[in-house]
């Protein structure tokens, strides 16, 4: 599955292992939330590695407010 962005990026698919408990706790939250695997491995490996200083953190969009 393919999601686009207003940036073209390249995108390489990959094969991973990963443990029972983890694929069932992926499987919850794609229940629970509609969030598809391959984007919640992508969102876990940005967050990873911008805790490792290897990428920028996204900034947060600013909340706008609702005028009156």
């Amino acid at each position: 599955m393919s999601y686009t962005t207003d940036v073209a990026q390249k995108e390489r698919s990959i094969t991973v292992r990963i443990e029972d408990d983890l694929a069932q706790g992926m499987a919850v939250l794609r229940e629970r939330h509609g969030t598809p695997l391959s984007e919640q491995i992508r969102r876990a490996l940005r967050m990873w590695l911008a805790s490792q200083g290897v990428i920028k953190a996204e900034r947060k969009r600013a909340v706008t407010r609702k005028r009156p």
